[in-house]
């Protein structure tokens, strides 16, 4: 619940020359990736593969310090005219390895150097929000599908769709490492509500057994609980849309809807931006261009089969998509 009045918030920032430069231009190195998926051929619904393929877990200062690498996935548009898919690592060794166990896990998929930076102009009207866990983390997100679960997200960027707007989708992981003490009480909270689920519910009626919806809900957080998890942030960059951002959002969080799981019962919550401060606005597009959990991440724990489902690549028929060529 926002307690500040809607005349003191603000959902769009305007961008002077000097802002829009920084946000082109970011200061934090990294290498891009532009993917192509592969026209009329199979793709895996989701990329446990390639996941587990590129993920480093690293740590300093007596394992106490996370500093594995952090991973950015990002659908962008410029124009309506053409969608881009991209990764960003922070090293030329694990460029090797992104291009490697994606061209295994895809065959036919094509690579291109990706565009680093937001596309913003001087007087562009800036907006964003993100996405957050509906539910206690430790409850899962769907994870089987039919189709890769991205074309949900791909259809919403469609030529016809939001054709005043610039879009930037970002998504950030990084293994879940080091600092002992957040690890063991994420474990114990989900471990509290794995036993909830499993034991008798006390009653003024007296007690009843846990249903056959709570036992599965038990077992999914124990399996969660249980196996390499990883930090996770999806933020949205909305440009251009003026008064219309808080709807471009809720749009763009419609694609993601398909992540919801029945039998947890989690989802991904939205929320738009609206800060009293306009510099907030622009601190939260300069941690989209610059890749960080910093700034309204609201980041929450995935584990590998759930971060597979969400970078995985589209196999819809859309004119905007670029393909790779035969």
């Amino acid at each position: 619940m926002n307690l500040v009045p809607r005349r003191f918030q603000n959902i769009t920032k305007e961008l002077s020359e000097e802002q829009a430069e920084q946000l082109r231009h970011p200061i934090e190195p990294g290498y891009t990736v532009e993917v192509k998926p592969p026209k009329d051929k199979d793709i895996p619904t989701t990329l446990t593969r390639f996941v587990r393929g590129i993920t480093e877990i690293q740590t300093k200062w007596l394992k106490t310090r996370n500093v594995s690498p952090i991973t950015a996935f990002e659908i962008r548009r410029s124009t309506p005219s053409q969608i881009r898919f991209q990764y960003t690592v922070p090293t030329k060794r694990l460029e090797r390895k992104l291009r490697t166990h994606l061209t295994t896990e895809i065959p036919g998929v094509k690579f291109d150097t990706g565009t680093k930076g937001l596309p913003v102009t001087a007087e562009d009207a800036v907006g964003g929000g993100y996405l957050s866990a509906g539910r206690m983390d430790c409850y899962p997100f769907r994870t089987s599908f039919d189709d890769p679960p991205m074309n949900s997200v791909a259809t919403s960027l469609h030529r016809h769709a939001m054709q005043d707007t610039k879009v930037v989708i970002q998504l950030l992981f990084q293994p879940v490492a080091g600092k002992p003490l957040r690890r063991w009480y994420w474990k114990r909270r989900a471990y509290q509500r794995r036993n909830y689920l499993k034991k008798e519910k006390e009653k003024l009626w007296g007690s009843r057994s846990p249903t056959k919806r709570e036992k599965t809900q038990a077992q999914q957080v124990e399996a969660k609980a249980g196996s390499k998890r990883f930090h996770t942030s999806i933020r949205f960059a909305v440009i251009g849309a003026q008064e219309y951002t808080p709807s471009r959002i809720k749009e763009l969080a419609g694609g993601f809807n398909i992540y919801e799981n029945r039998d947890s019962g989690q989802y991904l919550d939205i929320t738009t931006l609206s800060p009293v401060l306009e510099n907030r606005l622009i601190q939260f597009c300069q941690a989209i261009a610059n890749r960080r959990f910093q700034g309204w991440s609201r980041s929450f724990h995935t584990s590998t089969k759930e971060l597979s489902a969400l970078v995985s690549l589209p196999n819809q028929p859309m004119k905007n998509i670029e393909n790779a060529q035969p």
